[in-house]
């Protein structure tokens, strides 16, 4: 049957062998690169039915991930090297050989490799090779390289994941390697070989080392007058940041409120210490008219940041001392969440006035407020 003058032909632009017809009033066309979408009464429809498991793919979110259909083996070879004059390490991504087949009929995948320095798993933080197609043995030779001070690779773990690239934008997992770089030796150009693994969940984004900070504290009572004093936070020093851009360095700084005051007025800062992921600061905020009644239901919350000057500072961690009680006058919040270690200081402090109490604190990737 031939559609009638109100009824319009669409076809897929990459395959002709599915065309229908659709009253024209109904029908919407999303357009997205080599693919049309028609919309027709609520219910979208892609033309080519021959691919229905990858058309089914594009609903579910374009990106990276894994539909458990590709069983992970082969190898791929990389070399490590520190580039002293540039300050960068590079990591030569030389090729892989028998990967796994996502189309298992014609026996190829489309690869590629991507390249993380955990545990900075950022947009900026991530390389990746150009796509090889057809093949399971690809050829690859690439550099990617990472700007980082040698003395902090040794708290970094290379992340290296091999990709199938899906036309639809739903990429397939062909396996990872991970290394830590603790003990690798970058004076060495040989490429090894190495397993890929099936995919792992222990590096999500919001895990992983993000840095130490350095902080002691002082509670000062005068001996005539003890019911308040003066609590000094001395804010010495970070170790080991992870960089938020591209060049692999940061200008920080360090803000400090004694919560649950949290206005432009509560808020103290460091100086900032400009291209470094190890500042050191020994800067002193002081908080005044404060009974150990008090400190017992006040938390101290030290964030660090990258500071640019074109757009929003960047996040790169923070730690709260407190009790960790859960409650503020009596009602529970969500800022009153210290613990282990960031407990242990604030009780130190309140028991021993006058007298400096430090630790190094492992910085939390992100606050509940």
């Amino acid at each position: 049957m031939q559609p009638d003058k109100n009824m319009k032909r669409y076809v897929d632009m990459r395959f002709s062998s599915v065309v229908i017809a659709i009253p024209e009033q109904n029908v919407h066309l999303v357009k997205n690169k080599n693919r049309v979408i028609i919309k027709a009464c609520e219910s979208p429809i892609l033309i080519n039915s021959a691919r229905s498991e990858s058309m089914a793919s594009v609903y579910s979110g374009a990106g990276e991930g894994t539909r458990g259909n590709v069983t992970v083996r082969g190898e791929v070879q990389i070399s490590l090297v520190y580039n002293y004059r540039l300050g960068a390490l590079e990591v030569g991504v030389k090729r892989c050989r028998e990967l796994a087949p996502v189309d298992v009929k014609r026996n190829r995948s489309d690869p590629y490799v991507k390249v993380y320095l955990l545990p900075d798993k950022s947009k900026a933080g991530k390389r990746k090779t150009k796509v090889k197609k057809n093949t399971l043995n690809p050829v690859f030779e690439e550099t990617l390289s990472f700007v980082q001070p040698l003395a902090s690779l040794s708290a970094r773990t290379l992340w290296l994941s091999v990709w199938h690239a899906d036309m639809f934008g739903r990429n397939d997992f062909l396996g990872e390697v991970t290394l830590p770089l603790a003990d690798v030796v970058f004076d060495d150009p040989a490429p090894m070989w190495y397993k890929l693994h099936e995919r792992t969940e222990q590096f999500d984004e919001q895990q992983g080392s993000r840095g130490d900070l350095i902080v002691a504290l002082k509670l000062e009572l005068n001996d005539t007058a003890r019911a308040k004093g003066t609590l000094h936070v001395l804010v010495k020093e970070a170790k080991n940041l992870v960089a938020t851009k591209p060049n692999g360095l940061a200008d920080v700084f360090c803000k400090s409120y004694l919560l649950p005051e949290r206005g432009r007025l509560a808020k103290q800062k460091t100086v900032v210490c400009r291209r470094t992921l190890n500042p050191k600061w020994e800067h002193t905020f002081t908080y005044r008219g404060l009974t150990l009644q008090e400190l017992s239901t006040r938390a101290l919350e030290l964030s660090l940041w990258d500071r640019d000057r074109l757009a929003s500072n960047d996040f790169m961690g923070a730690i709260r001392l407190s009790l960790g009680t859960g409650t503020y006058m009596g009602a529970p919040v969500n800022w009153m969440d210290s613990v282990g270690k960031e407990v242990t200081l604030w009780q130190k402090m309140m028991q021993r006035p006058n007298f400096w109490v430090e630790s190094s604190f492992p910085l939390r990737p992100h606050l509940n407020n």
